[in-house]
């Protein structure tokens, strides 16, 4: 039997018939595509017809090598009963193809919206020769497998060998349900035998399979009669019960149907030992494609990287060191195939029970850890040891299987004790041991001790220390300070701290773990600069924004395509805006086309953090604010317009506002990954064309406004200058700070009435005035 993953929309159906009695004869009235479900390339055609007029093309091509024909039995208006249905598929083919055409059942998983799709009954193998008559393909699905209540379609199935298109043709979907009057009869308990003595932990609890039986009732106690442990409902011949040590069980399996229980049932005992046993083997129903590389904590096991290799491999014998109270990496390299996802769900049995059901035993579930593509899966995430969890050996479980979703797992992934489709299943020995020392100190990377360039809004990093559990930030304006931060634990490498501009600091980081703090780490100092904000941003193709029109700045640019830079930089348009108000916006830009739109994004800095990424920062970056302009040339087109609100707790002073335009289609960035690119600042990615301006606003408070009013008054002079540039008045002035045009800061200085600027370079400048208050002038000058 072999399992797939497919998609396909689902509606789900109800009728009142108690089993399926259903020809899929694809004729008018009757077909739709709700019924009719089709993977891959192929449709309804009338020269796939066996009988009457239509019947089911499956189109074979380099991207659909495998595909299939089904009916929906949700949607024919009729409910199983759950006994063995006696399916037919009729079949002929075009010329040059090859492949293996099956009968298939499907099964849909409603929270991932996926179809697996399993092979049964006999196959049949088609040569490159036409079979224009057709032949019909038969078989039957046991009883119990389609059970009653779940989502299941019924059909044909066909894989290609070789490398050869063409057309593959079905018709007469036939699908005959057995109709039970009777309850079933018992079954017999194959494994544990009755009286036996078995290991405790877990046991696969397996039965003989009963022809009329559907599903089958299954008890657990420790007396007899008992079902104090275990009572529930099981749709197939095993299942996995936990047994704890030197305890006698009594166990009793029940086969029902619609019709009713069987009755006089024998029920059995068996007692464990002092063993520990794990569910298994796991077996895979497809080619395996194997995990070959297993690494944590410097310890690798290799193991062979070729397709075919056992489905479930036992190194248990391997010992992998594993710390407590620390994030163990572990690293795993596997087979991949193409463009296919493929996934990694890692179980450890932390209580030593025989399972990996109890809390903290399962990893990389929610989210799950989907793989990339290609030939080789290389996959990664951090061990984490529960608290309270003893130390010694433990039992560690990876499984690898293709799954297609980035959001959800299958269950062969997310059932530790599950069989596989095409992936692999590892055993390992973990051994569970405290860290061996404390750890030694970090090397901070940035800032640079004794650094002068440090930004206000930078994000400090440093390295990876062996067996720290973490790491404590120390940051203070004086040798030992700490009023910045005092032992901040962080998890990860790097911290962002709210630092004040052209400010010196003094830093310390501490690893630490278990056993104790690092020793002896050293402190050191920087001194900041102003925030810097990421960028330049790039487009492939500028399609320039035209005009921007928003508090006092109204900024006409070049409507040339490819005209001017992809980021443009208007640091000297300030427009002034109060808090707690709104504002107007007008945008417009180039869309290269009458059908073309351009949609806008609008970021401001409102706290003056150095980014755009804190709540109210962003506007217009959801499907239901998008503005956009159609078919503008960037002159006479109708602009975009939308209101800019003001928090009420915006920061006084001078801060950044970006403006974003790209072109999308006509629904816009509205579905993942381009909506989150879209409304981040910081990229570009998702559209070719576009392009990005940042300017300057100036916040006052909307109950004070400026305390500063003869700050309009001051001007400097001359302009152009050579070396000196003097202020008109540097009453109020707190500090200058000099930018060239492209918004990199190149000089701090202390207010004065002349400023030496001789180490300047020729070119244009921006000279801002902070004032007392906390607002802004920024003056353009000319440096001769």
């Amino acid at each position: 039997m072999k399992k797939f993953l497919l998609s396909c929309f689902l509606a789900l159906g109800f009728g009142a018939n108690a089993q399926y009695a259903y020809v899929g004869n694809f004729e008018d009235p009757g077909y739709n595509t709700t019924i009719y479900k089709q993977f891959g390339g192929g449709s309804r055609t009338t020269a796939a017809a066996c009988n009457g007029t239509n019947g089911g093309q499956l189109a074979i091509s380099s991207s659909a090598t495998q595909t299939g024909y089904m009916i929906d039995l949700s949607e024919i208006g009729q409910t199983g009963n759950g006994q063995k249905i006696d399916v037919s598929v009729g079949y002929k083919k075009a010329s040059t193809v090859t492949g293996t055409l099956s009968l298939a059942y499907f099964v849909l998983n409603t929270a991932t919206n996926q179809w697996s799709v399993n092979t049964f009954g006999t196959p049949v193998t088609l040569t490159s020769a036409a079979t224009t008559t057709c032949a019909t393909l038969s078989g039957t699905i046991p009883a119990g497998i389609i059970q009653p209540g779940q989502v299941y379609g019924v059909g044909a199935w066909f894989v290609r060998s070789g490398s050869t298109s063409g057309n593959i043709y079905v018709d007469d979907i036939t699908v005959n349900q057995e109709v039970v009057t009777t309850v079933p009869a018992c079954t017999t308990i194959n494994y544990p035998a009755n009286g036996s003595t078995i290991s405790a932990g877990n046991l696969s609890l397996a039965w003989d399979a009963v022809p009329t039986a559907v599903s089958y009732d299954v008890t657990l106690g420790t007396t007899p009669g008992g079902s104090d442990l275990v009572n529930i409902t099981v749709g197939g011949t095993t299942t996995n019960l936990t047994l704890a040590t030197n305890t006698t069980y009594y166990a009793k399996v029940t086969p029902k149907n619609l019709n009713g229980s069987a009755a006089g049932c024998t029920e059995i005992s068996f007692t464990t030992n002092n063993d520990i046993g794990y569910c298994g083997p796991i077996t895979a129903s497809a080619v395996t494609y194997p995990i070959s590389s297993v690494s944590l904590n410097g310890v690798t096991n290799t193991s062979s990287a070729a397709t075919g290799a056992s489905a479930h491999e036992d190194f248990t014998a391997i010992v992998l060191p594993v710390y407590a109270g620390i994030p163990n990496q572990l690293t795993v390299a596997a087979t991949g195939l193409g463009t296919n996802r493929f996934g990694m769900t890692v179980f450890i049995d932390w209580n030593n029970d025989g399972d990996f059901n109890d809390g903290g035993e399962q990893y990389f579930t929610t989210p799950p850890l989907v793989g990339g593509t290609g030939a080789t899966v290389n996959l990664a995430g951090n061990i984490a040891v529960p608290n309270g969890v003893s130390l010694g050996n433990k039992r560690m479980r990876i499984k690898y299987n293709f799954n297609s979703s980035t959001t959800a797992l299958i269950d062969a992934l997310l059932n530790p004790c599950a069989n596989l489709g095409n992936g692999q299943v590892e055993d390992y020995t973990l051994s569970l041991l405290n860290p061996p020392s404390a750890p030694i100190c970090a090397s901070v990377s940035l800032p640079v001790s004794g650094s002068t360039d440090f930004p206000a809004n930078g994000t400090i990093t440093w390295n990876t220390v062996q067996y720290a559990a973490g790491y404590k930030v120390y940051i203070g304006t004086t040798p030992g300070g700490t009023e910045i931060a005092n032992g901040t634990v962080v998890t990860g490498t790097t911290y962002k701290p709210a630092l004040q501009a052209n400010t010196m600091y003094y830093l310390k980081v501490v690893p630490y773990n278990t056993v104790g703090d690092a020793a002896g780490c050293t402190e050191i100092s920087f001194t900041t600069t102003t925030v810097q904000y990421c960028g330049p941003l790039t487009y492939s193709t500028v399609e320039p924004t035209t005009n921007v029109t928003f508090a006092g700045i109204n900024n006409t640019t070049s409507a040339t395509v490819g005209g001017s830079p992809a980021h443009e930089f208007f640091l000297d348009k300030i427009g002034t805006v109060l808090t707690n108000t709104t504002y107007p916006i007008s945008m417009n830009a180039n869309t290269d086309g009458t059908t073309f739109r351009h949609f806008f994004a609008v970021f401001i800095d409102w706290n003056q953090d150095g980014d755009f990424d804190d709540a109210g920062e962003k506007y217009f970056t959801t499907p239901e604010t998008f503005k956009f302009v159609l078919g503008s040339d960037g002159v006479n087109g109708t602009p975009a317009v939308g209101s800019i609100v003001v928090p009420e707790d915006a920061k006084l002073g001078q801060t950044r506002m970006r403006v974003k335009s790209a072109y999308y289609g006509s629904t816009g960035p509205n579905t993942e990954p381009n909506l989150s690119n879209f409304a981040n600042a910081c990229v570009t990615t998702g559209s070719s064309f576009g392009q990005v301006e940042d300017y300057t606003i100036q916040v006052n408070s909307a109950t004070t406004g400026t305390s500063n009013v003869d700050k309009a008054k001051v001007t400097a002079y001359p302009n152009p200058f050579h070396d000196v540039l003097n202020i008109s008045d540097v009453k109020g002035v707190k500090s200058v700070s000099v930018s060239d045009v492209a918004g990199r800061l190149v000089k701090n200085m202390k207010a004065a009435a002349q400023l030496n600027l001789s180490d300047l370079k020729t070119g244009m400048y921006i000279v801002t005035l902070h004032m007392e208050d906390g607002s802004a002038k920024s003056i353009k000058t000319i440096k001769k």
